[in-house]
């Protein structure tokens, strides 16, 4: 008995992946138009700001359309794929909030992150690594076991 796929309603690993894929490129996508409002250089550490929170510039905006383009590339694909981009871009969005919590007011803050990112940085990175962790254990056992 062949086991189907669990669908994007079905699977949170999937239904997130998309989630906030969607959201980062909504994000990245609206951040070049106001990144230009500072400095122009594209690791500025004066970029624009994006709803007058999130302080934004070019490279931030790269950074948050390329893990879009993975989480949605995941989400559309399959529960352990959603899963591994989870853990992936998750791990990656917590190390970016330290960075940013760290190098916020320092010459090294090349990506122009205020606290506002941090915050956001750190809070969808350890949705992302928990849904990871703890989602879908059902779903990924009975695909595994299909496999084999």
């Amino acid at each position: 008995m062949a086991i189907k796929e669990p669908s994007i309603t079905a699977s949170p690993n999937r239904a997130l992946a998309l989630t906030v894929g969607s959201v980062l490129a909504l994000w990245g996508i609206l951040g070049f138009f106001f990144a230009a409002d500072g400095d122009p250089g594209f690791f500025n550490r004066q970029g624009g700001m994006l709803w007058n929170a999130f302080g934004v510039n070019p490279a931030l905006c790269f950074i948050w359309v390329l893990l879009a383009v993975a989480l949605l590339i995941a989400g559309l694909g399959t529960t352990i794929a959603s899963r591994s981009a989870n853990v992936v871009v998750g791990a990656l969005l917590v190390v970016f909030a330290v960075y940013g919590f760290v190098f916020v007011n320092t010459s090294a803050n090349v990506f122009a992150l205020n606290t506002t990112d941090n915050v956001f940085h750190a809070i969808v990175g350890v949705v992302l690594l928990l849904t990871a962790v703890g989602a879908d254990k059902e779903n990924l056992a009975a695909l595994r076991a299909a496999r084999a």
